[in-house]
């Protein structure tokens, strides 16, 4: 009698309509509301977080390539205009206008490595900084403290390039340290510090 009236009323065919319509063999209709919903959730959620990062992280990178890049002409001539200087130092040359000029290089560097302590995650990028900072004002120091002096002796003339290889020494590990910490804020996978890149075989 019960479904008697229920098959009068329409209500067990509807009934099973709308369960043969949610859970048939096509799609679902729940899961096709559940992928609506959970695509503008994304739309609206996810997508600019996901966004957000990216942008973060391409500033990111822009600022730790464009610092590269600026430090690396800096340092190229440093090094180049030093190793200039230096020999004509030695050899008893007026080298005063290219020490003046080498300060400056000094200078600047020393500023753009204070400008780049913000970006390091770990304390290892400003002391590397610092250190790049120490190695240049070392390699002043060479020639300050020998200047007037004559090295025409052979012992006078291997004390002072002793005192450069030394000063130079620190520098290219200090430079080397800080490329490495800069390329690890860029995410770009440096070559560690400790690495051996001597040649091999020969």
């Amino acid at each position: 009698m019960t479904n008697d009236r229920q098959i009068e009323d329409g209500k067990a065919p509807r009934g099973r309509a709308v369960r043969s319509f949610l859970a048939g063999d096509r799609t679902p209709m729940w899961f096709t509301i559940a992928a609506l919903l959970a695509g503008a959730g994304g739309t609206y959620f996810i997508a600019p977080a996901v966004n957000a990062q990216f942008e973060a992280q391409k500033i990111r990178t822009d600022f730790v390539i464009r610092n590269y890049n600026d430090l690396r002409l800096k340092m190229e001539e440093f090094q180049g205009l030093y190793i200039s200087a230096f020999q004509r130092f030695v050899a008893g040359e007026n080298v005063q206008a290219d020490v003046v000029r080498l300060q400056e290089l000094g200078a600047r560097i020393g500023a753009q490595n204070l400008a780049m302590m913000p970006m390091f995650k770990t304390s290892e990028g400003p002391m590397a900084a610092g250190a790049v900072t120490a190695a240049v004002n070392g390699m002043l120091n060479v020639m300050f403290a020998n200047a007037g002096k004559s090295f025409e002796t052979p012992e006078a003339h291997a004390a002072v390039m002793g005192e450069y290889q030394a000063a130079n020494g620190q520098l290219a590990k200090a430079l080397l340290e800080l490329y490495v910490r800069i390329g690890e804020v860029g995410n770009l996978d440096p070559t560690p510090a400790s690495a051996d890149l001597k040649p091999k075989g020969g």
